[in-house]
């Protein structure tokens, strides 16, 4: 009986192990809401799209498919938190800043 491990005693571990939390990759939805995201910030260009998910995700990432799943929910707090680019309401013709001839009759 003296191998036995005592349930109750000095022999437990002075500092409680680190919990693991399991790696869960990124879904399908979340690849989807996070190109809707970047769409509507305008960012078109994929290595502006690619800095965009580094910079918030703040790590260096080929794809969005090596995000983890928490990592796109970070990425798609941070980009809730700021507005999208501001799409122009009207045209260029409603935009003038000064008054042409037609305006003046």
């Amino acid at each position: 009986m003296s191998d036995d491990l005592p349930l109750f005693g000095d022999d437990e571990p002075s500092e409680p192990a680190p919990l693991v939390r399991p790696v869960t990759p990124i879904a399908d939805w979340q690849v989807e809401l996070l190109r809707r995201a970047l769409d509507a910030r305008n960012l078109t260009d994929m290595s502006d799209r690619r800095q965009q998910i580094e910079d918030l995700s703040g790590r260096p990432v080929a794809s969005l498919r090596e995000l983890t799943a928490d990592e796109a929910m970070t990425v798609l707090a941070a980009l809730g938190r700021t507005p999208p680019a501001a799409r122009p309401s009207g045209s260029s013709w409603d935009d003038r800043d000064e008054d042409t001839w037609i305006d003046r009759l």
